[in-house]
């Protein structure tokens, strides 16, 4: 079988737009086209696909026309439609249809490989010319070869051909004389096609230079943004050595992507070129970025953390949410509600004041870390200090919780307005898009909870923070009250419990996160016992019933009760309702199980032996509000019928 090579030719690519082009083409076109027998090769300049073993022809297909029952009306008009006679069509799980021959894939590759180049999706693209085609980059050739022979098509007013580009500055137009010899013409031309091995040597390179770090992981990007690697090594000024060293480290890899070395040295990745001229070239580069980091670190420290905090009130936070000295007021009383002592209070009060820095405003990585060096120098505590730098982690769905207490007290505050914020002011995320990071915002709020050990009730702290927006005359323009919710739906996603678990869970009694996700556990660990079996009974008989049925009374009379039944499961209830509620509240939920499934066959008695809607009104009324009270007090477990038995 022939192989299929189709090479996309760009401008540079970013690394965001490599990695998403090398995902669809794996998980998506090897598939579609022949198979998963093949390679994707992706670079700055080139996104390629390469299937082995294609399919002389291609499969052929159902076409599935009207239900049979409408034969005499539509069967005329369908064969018709598809240049055939009724009696080419066939009957398969009741539809009429016909079978279309695969083509030889000659024909059909054109059609598949323009659909790849306008079926590739990126998170962001460009229409390099009016009405044209969107793509991360402008396309400028594109290579087809199946075998030997060259495939044609044209795409957005671009040829196929024959040719490809070896290395932007060593090569120029290069033939691929058969599909199968694309990876070794590129080498030939000084193109490294193959993004694993564009690794391998940039590892084997830094290693060769030995100790190396990477503390901002840029070598995945720098993968993607060479086709030529050299490792090559540079020094600066030791002066520069004075600055704090994530400082200097962020200089080196926020822009440029070098990678720090033992004192004054760095080591890049190289696209080519006479490594004298380059090196010299990235020192002078550095050297003017560490010379900006360097004078602008010594205006902030002259001015002082405190001067820099005063200068807030001219910073906006969010247009329509005040400044970020409004902010700083909200992290503080935040800070309070959650139980934050004396530290916790002086780093919210502080936590914004880089916002004024020129170091921040110049490298924006470093904000709350520059932040934290500041309030050191102007000597305040290390318990200040350490919430600063830690107010913004975790900082990914599984990147680390803040180390101190007061740290994960601000780190929760900053995610509770944030996301205030963003709903009073109708910024909910929507779809997939997300600018403002507030479903990463959620999961920190449940893994701070969880994982932290914090009390987080976030239905109360966004009230609070919605006061003090109203206080500051904030333009709220909407209900943030579902904050609770949204947060409690990342919640279903983290815990190691099926979510039916944990969405039953969110109903109960419990309102913090911590406890919310201790009880889902909880249930989830309980669901094969007995005792659950009977606390569930409880809960789905007495709900199903009552739940649905009008007319219960406000209050249970225990008087208007007559039937054995009927008084044995209020007596039960009346001994099981209070220890259920003190269990939950010492969230000792296995206790709060036990003591709910007591009510079980007192409730399984009741439903044989006592008619619940008689012709009394009173008397049916008063049972309904008995087996609501049932259903209450085991609600406070959760709403159980969400869970499958």
């Amino acid at each position: 079988m022939p192989s299929l090579l189709f090479e996309i030719g760009c401008e540079e690519l970013p690394a965001s737009a490599c990695r998403e082009a090398e995902a669809q083409l794996r998980e998506r076109w090897l598939t579609t086209i022949g198979g998963e027998q093949g390679d994707v090769f992706v670079g700055p300049r080139r996104i390629a696909l390469l299937v082995t073993e294609v399919p002389e022809r291609t499969p052929d297909e159902w076409l599935q026309g009207p239900p049979e029952n409408l034969w005499e009306k539509a069967a005329e008009g369908f064969a018709r439609k598809q240049s055939v006679s009724v009696d080419d069509l066939e009957v398969r799980e009741g539809f009429l249809g016909l079978v279309v021959p695969g083509r030889p894939i000659e024909e059909a590759v054109p059609e598949q490989l323009e659909a790849i180049v306008r079926g590739l999706a990126f998170g962001k693209s460009m229409a390099w010319e009016r009405g044209g085609l969107r793509f991360s980059r402008p396309i400028r050739w594109l290579c087809a070869k199946l075998d030997k022979k060259t495939i044609e098509l044209e795409v957005a007013g671009i040829r196929s051909g024959h040719l490809t580009f070896g290395h932007r500055f060593t090569g120029g137009e290069v033939e691929v004389p058969r599909a199968d010899d694309y990876a070794e013409t590129l080498r030939a031309a000084g193109v490294e096609p193959e993004q694993e091995e564009r690794r391998r040597l940039i590892l084997e390179g830094l290693d060769e230079i030995g100790g190396w770090r990477d503390p901002a992981g840029v070598i995945d990007e720098v993968v993607y943004l060479v086709e030529s690697p050299a490792v090559l090594a540079g020094s600066f000024d030791e002066r520069f050595l004075e600055l704090p060293q994530r400082v200097v480290e962020t200089a080196m890899q926020s822009h440029q992507r070098y990678f720090p070395l033992e004192g004054a040295r760095f080591a890049f990745v190289a696209n080519g070129g006479d490594p004298a001229t380059v090196i010299a070239g990235n020192e002078r580069v550095l050297e003017g970025r560490l010379g900006d980091a360097h004078f602008s670190f010594e205006r902030d420290v002259a001015k002082g953390i405190e001067a820099l905090a005063e200068e807030l009130d001219s910073i906006t936070f969010v247009a329509g949410a005040g400044s970020f000295a409004d902010k700083a007021a909200r992290l503080q009383e935040l800070v309070g509600e959650l139980g934050g002592g004396e530290a916790s209070r002086e780093a919210a009060r502080l936590a914004k004041a880089d916002q004024a820095a020129e170091l921040v405003r110049e490298f924006p990585d470093l904000e709350g870390h520059i932040g934290a060096e500041y309030a050191r120098l102007a000597g305040f505590p290390e318990a200040v200090c350490s919430a600063i730098e830690e107010q913004y982690l975790p900082d990914s769905a599984d990147g680390p919780l803040p180390h101190t207490e007061p740290g994960r007290v601000l780190a929760t505050a900053e995610r509770i307005d944030n996301l205030t914020v963003a709903f009073a002011l109708s910024q909910r995320p929507t779809g997939s898009r997300d600018p403002s990071g507030l479903r990463r915002a959620a999961i920190g709020l449940c893994r701070l909870a969880v994982e932290g050990g914090l009390a987080i009730n976030v239905a109360q702290l966004v009230q609070r923070d919605l006061a003090l927006l109203v206080e500051q005359q904030a333009e709220v323009t909407d209900d943030p009250s579902d904050v609770a919710d949204f947060v409690l739906e990342r919640l279903e996603g983290l815990l190691n419990a099926p979510v039916e678990f944990v969405r039953a869970a969110r109903a109960g009694a419990v309102t913090e996160l911590g406890a919310v996700a201790q009880l889902a556990e909880a249930l989830t660990a309980q669901a094969s016992t007995e005792e659950f079996e009977h606390a569930y009974v409880a809960f789905d008989r007495s709900n199903r019933l009552a739940g649905k049925a009008d007319g219960a009374a406000g209050t249970l009379d225990s008087s208007l009760a007559t039937d054995e039944a009927e008084l044995a499961l209020i007596e039960t209830l009346g001994q099981a309702s209070p220890r259920i509620e003190a269990a939950v509240a010492e969230r000792d939920f296995p206790g709060a199980i036990a003591a709910a499934a007591e009510l079980g066959p007192p409730v399984d008695r009741f439903f044989d032996e006592v008619l619940v809607m008689t012709e009394d009104s009173s008397v049916r009324a008063n049972r309904l509000r008995l087996l609501l009270d049932v259903r209450d007090a085991v609600g406070a477990l959760g709403d159980l019928s969400q869970i499958p038995r």
